[in-house]
């Protein structure tokens, strides 16, 4: 029996991550809105094909423990390292497996969800071939297949710069003196004209773009010999070709028409009515798109080309909005302004007013919309009586609200309830995949599918403790036994606190708003 090829992966680890467009609650919302009618979440089958170290499933495998998990991948290393993780948190719904994807067979079992993020573009065009035919042949009937690739017309510019820097790194032979000379070179190259140009101006762009990542993102992406982008309809060509047709892709906001002229606008929506695949790929093109995250069905599914309102209903929202007025009556007449992140908008409608500030007030818990619908209602002090609404009217301003404010990633919306808390109890407990992350590293994963960095060692000093056999009290007298150590500095107001009654004070001080932060970055489950 022959061993296994060694591939770059296991010489030098692709990062550990979590990837939230891919989470099948994201795709099953989308296609929901949609019409496809998918397959519930909490009994879902998911296969990940180049699922590395598995992180991303299992992390969905801890909020799903009744849904069953696949990972796949060529990599040795990697799967070993995902096959202990799961091991030492005692999950029995998921399994990785060390293997070829063209070596799989007929009986790999059929799934309602099958992601390859990061893998299509990096592969020869027989494995590109394999992963839509998997995506046929063992796809549910209403089931989701979700692609990433890298894409045309904005991977030229990157393709330009990925090819010079091959060119200059073939003559190092390591990894680590191949990622340090690439961004070198690129550097060199965009700063050596006296009087820089357009072609400096690109080259200085990509290289601001290599500086923000990660050695081994850097490495197996830009410095990988493979690295195939393609134009949009290339790829439904491809799709085509093994009955698989394009329903969306996972960020919806990318599908709207983001700052662009009312005639382009006007020109693509006729486009759309003849050809939706010509329509988006104009869009790549207007936009200079570089990167796609495409959902595929199968061929013969029947589903709306735009996502109706009502389909909302049966949906949960979450959002971490605020008034920009805090004093504001959302229940009074006017328009307010409500803000989320940088993106502001405003509504003089009190029913849309108070759920906005309902979402806000208890993010980031997932508000079924029936609930939400009501409590808006009671807060505006809806009157049917009086003619001014009715719950039908309200019901269907509410639904339209809310898709137009999650075409524009300004409201989240989720087709199954969070299973992190965020109330703070008396003996907190974090997910047990969270503490045993933060015992490897700094580096965890949420509950609400997001990656999370822990820098201070008090906030990770907590996170282990969070098993829920501690009170506060205990929680206290821990940390300050910690700090007392010297293992475990304290701050305040960015200064270490060297005193220990001083320490103990800002330690209880802080206990509540930490425990607070992480129950709102979704690591608390009880």
């Amino acid at each position: 029996m022959h061993e296994p090829p060694v591939s770059e992966y296991d010489k030098f680890a692709y990062p550990s991550a979590v990837y939230p467009q891919t989470h099948p609650d994201r795709l099953s919302a989308i296609s929901t809105l949609m019409g496809l009618e998918p397959a519930r979440l909490e009994r879902a089958r998911v296969l990940e094909l180049g699922c590395g170290d598995g992180n991303n499933l299992i992390t969905m495998a801890c909020t799903l423990p009744e849904a069953n998990f696949l990972g796949m991948d060529l990599a040795i290393e990697p799967i070993r390292r995902g096959r202990e993780t799961i091991a030492a948190l005692g999950l029995t719904n998921i399994a990785l497996r060390q293997k070829n994807v063209l070596e799989t067979t007929a009986d790999l079992g059929v799934f309602d969800y099958i992601i390859a993020h990061g893998l299509y573009s990096w592969v020869p065009e027989a494995v590109r071939e394999r992963i839509l035919q998997i995506s046929r042949e063992h796809l549910a009937e209403n089931g989701v297949a979700y692609v990433s690739y890298n894409a045309y017309p904005g991977n030229h510019l990157r393709d330009a710069a990925r090819r010079m820097m091959r060119f200059h790194v073939q003559q190092f032979s390591e990894p680590p003196e191949q990622i340090r000379q690439a961004r070198a070179f690129l550097r060199f190259v965009s700063e050596a004209k006296i009087k820089p140009g357009l072609w400096q101006d690109l080259l200085r762009h990509q290289f601001e773009r290599i500086e923000k990542y990660v050695d081994a993102g850097f490495f197996h992406d830009d410095l990988s010999p493979m690295n195939q982008p393609f134009y949009f309809y290339e790829f439904l060509e491809a799709a085509a070709r093994h009955q698989l047709q394009f329903l969306a892709e996972a960020d919806f906001t990318e599908m709207q028409l983001p700052g662009i002229t009312d005639q382009a606008a006007s020109v693509l929506g006729k486009i759309e009515q003849l050809n939706r695949t010509a329509r988006e790929q104009y869009l790549d093109v207007i936009i200079g798109r570089a990167f796609r995250q495409t959902l595929l069905c199968r061929q013969d599914r029947k589903f709306d080309r735009e996502p109706k309102p009502e389909r909302v209903c049966s949906l949960f929202a979450a959002a971490d909005v605020k008034l920009v007025n805090s004093a504001a009556d959302p229940a009074g007449p006017g328009m307010e302004d409500f803000q989320r992140a940088k993106a502001v908008i405003a509504t003089d409608q009190p029913v849309l007013k108070s759920a906005l500030v309902f979402l806000g007030r208890v993010w980031p818990r997932r508000v079924p919309f029936s609930e939400l619908l009501n409590t808006a209602r009671a807060r505006a002090r809806r009157d049917e009586s009086s003619g001014q609404s009715t719950l039908d009217s309200d019901r269907r301003d509410l639904a339209e609200f809310l898709l137009r404010c999650y075409a524009i990633g300004f409201v989240d919306l989720h087709s199954y309830a969070s299973t992190f808390v965020t109330e703070i109890s008396e003996r907190p407990i974090a997910s047990q995949l969270a503490r045993y992350q933060i015992r490897k590293g700094p580096g965890v994963s949420s509950l609400r599918h997001l990656p999370l960095k822990i820098d201070d060692a008090l906030g990770r000093d907590l996170l282990q403790l969070l098993d829920g056999a501690r009170d506060h009290a205990a929680l206290l007298k821990e940390l300050g036994e910690a700090v007392k150590a010297g293992s475990t500095p304290v701050y305040c107001d960015g200064k270490p606190v060297t005193d220990s009654q001083k320490a103990a004070e800002v330690l209880a001080a802080q206990l509540t708003p930490s425990l607070v932060g992480l129950a709102g970055l979704g690591l608390l489950i009880g």
